[in-house]
């Protein structure tokens, strides 16, 4: 196996790369979103001015097939290295070892972030159960595992038109997308939340408030949420929630149950890492 810089005729294999790894209320991938994920930026934000040349490097076999990708760079201000993504062929941990290994070859003696920064197709923290070839070749090389997200998704396309109206969805120009205001069939204000602009009928819950709720009946405020963002087409919505780079216990607390009773579940855990020379 050698690793060699990307060329634009792998493109094709390296988006078949990233599909693979696509989780559940991820849009699926474009060559727009390649193209901001090769310059080290997501859409819309700066992020690559604070970057020295991104750059993509692919591990190919015998037969010139490419069979993994890794982007990297170095902050712009400070000598922090930074491992933006990686995949390879059925997160096979030998691929991801050889392209870890590389990149801190090339990067030289330095902390290194990996996975701390969200991408155009992908949220921040690596997919630790679902990307465990590549978890397991980045201890391997010495990262240590951060705080992380509970990663939860939800199938809205099942859930029942309600008979009324009890939500008003203000579209903003922002990144977000769509302000929610949540309320009583009296106009009385209940909740409010954020979701980004849907693509592909899949969105994210950013945040939601919800006033108190006496009986614990909260969950079914945030039940009627999600039916009214059915009816407008989203299919999927996925949410964050803070979770320790330790974490055992499956009792999560009142957030967690909330999410859970309103059809939440958790997909994977997303964990950033770090290196220290």
């Amino acid at each position: 196996m050698t690793v060699r810089p990307y060329v634009p005729q792998d493109r094709e294999r390296v988006l078949e790369l990233f599909e693979s790894d696509r989780l559940p209320g991820r849009p699926a991938v474009t060559d727009s979103m390649l193209g901001h994920v090769l310059a080290g930026c997501c859409p819309g934000d700066a992020a690559a001015s604070l970057l020295e040349e991104p750059r993509t490097d692919v591990a190919v076999d015998r037969s010139g097939e490419v069979v993994g990708g890794i982007g990297w760079a170095v902050r712009a201000q400070g000598s922090d290295g930074l491992l933006l993504w990686l995949h390879c062929v059925e997160d096979d941990q030998m691929i991801a070892g050889v392209l870890v290994r590389h990149m801190l070859e090339q990067a030289g003696r330095r902390t290194v972030h990996a996975f701390q920064a969200p991408t155009a197709i992908s949220f921040a923290g690596l997919p630790v159960r679902n990307r465990r070839g590549t978890a397991v070749a980045l201890e391997a090389a010495g990262f240590s595992r951060q705080d992380g997200w509970s990663y939860l998704h939800h199938r809205l396309d099942t859930l029942r038109r309600l008979p009324y109206e009890v939500i008003d969805i203000t579209e903003s120009a922002d990144p977000y997308g769509w302000y929610v205001r949540l309320r009583e069939k009296d106009g009385t204000h209940v909740g409010r939340a954020v979701v980004s602009q849907p693509v592909e009928g899949t969105a994210v819950l950013e945040w939601i408030t919800l006033a108190p709720q006496p009986d614990g009946t909260g969950h079914i405020l945030l039940q009627q949420c999600l039916a009214h963002l059915a009816d407008r087409g989203v299919r999927e919505l996925t949410l964050l929630l803070d979770t320790p780079a330790d974490h055992t216990d499956h009792s999560w607390g009142p957030v967690r149950d909330l999410h859970q009773h309103a059809g939440f579940h958790e997909i994977d855990q997303l964990h950033p890492y770090i290196r220290r020379p």
